[in-house]
């Protein structure tokens, strides 16, 4: 019988390549996935109490891509308008891109013009500050961004959020809380959008991707804003605000909708741009961009 050789360093290398094996997928894979049937739950029963049908709500939620956004909702902690850069915005390069864009889409800007009595100059400043003219529209889904925001209705889901943030959170934990609750209830009507809007257009709800506030598209629509004022523009039938021509109608219906008109003044604009972002910092480049745009 011939003497059985044992290669220890060749048992330790796999040994440790099965160590890896075993080690790598629960690493790599986000420590919430498996979790957001959990997390999810109480969202599902509300949601099908309100007649959303629960078949298709359960299977969405279902979906390996539908899960607890911990890095999103953390991002409310940090983010602040006023640091925002818009003076990018006025520059001289995107001017010209702008431009360059109100030329491209010279025929539609006009049709939105005339329809809505909304100057295309402000039309094009927001498209260009919402989304630099519809290069950078957001990469967080919309779906897993309002889950989350609604989920903190549920106390449970709240502590654990906390539990997450509060080292690196500016808020105390009674304003957590009363931030959650007011957040939890705008999240949960725009969700409801959001699914209203999708089923309507026969769209994958988990394939959209927006801002981390849960904007979407071209013109950055609150979902709620998608049923109210969002247009077919190019008679498609589908209201598609990834698509430059419907976000140009769209964002003309919206403005119109809030008061503007031909030759309103500069403080009624004011109020009017107001609307579409709470920001006077905001408000003032719009207008400072259409300025440059003449």
């Amino acid at each position: 019988m011939m003497p059985i050789r044992i290669n220890y360093s060749t048992i330790i290398v796999l040994l440790a390549s099965l160590l890896i094996l075993i080690t790598v997928p629960f690493v790599q894979k986000p420590i919430f996935a498996d979790n957001s049937r959990v997390y999810f739950k109480f969202l599902q029963e509300k949601l099908v109490k309100e007649g959303f049908d629960k078949g298709l709500i359960v299977d969405l939620y279902n979906r390996s891509e539908v899960y607890f956004d911990f890095k999103g909702v953390s991002q409310y902690f940090v983010h602040r308008e006023a640091n925002l850069n818009y003076d990018q915005f006025t520059s001289g390069s995107s001017i010209k891109k702008a431009k360059t864009y109100m030329g491209k889409y010279n025929t539609e800007l006009s049709t939105a013009e005339k329809i809505y009595g909304v100057d295309k100059k402000i039309i094009t400043a927001i498209i260009l500050v919402e989304t630099r003219l519809g290069k950078v529209m957001g990469n967080r889904s919309v779906l897993n961004t309002l889950s989350t925001l609604a989920s903190l209705s549920d106390l449970n889901i709240r502590e654990i959020v906390w539990d997450k943030n509060s080292k690196s959170c500016s808020f105390t934990r009674k304003e957590f809380n009363k931030w959650s609750k007011r957040k939890s209830k705008w999240a949960y009507a725009e969700l409801k959008a959001f699914l209203k809007y999708v089923n309507r257009e026969g769209i994958d709800s988990a394939c959209i991707h927006g801002s981390f506030a849960g904007a979407l598209g071209i013109a950055q629509f609150m979902p709620s804003s998608i049923l109210a004022f969002a247009k077919d523009g190019n008679g498609d039938g589908i209201v598609d605000l990834f698509n430059h021509v419907d976000a140009i109608i769209s964002i003309a219906s919206y403005l119109s909708y809030y008061g503007w008109h031909p030759g309103i003044d500069r403080k009624n604009a004011c109020k009017v741009i107001y609307h579409y972002n709470h920001s006077n910092y905001y408000v003032d480049t719009i207008l400072k961009i259409s300025e440059l745009l003449t």
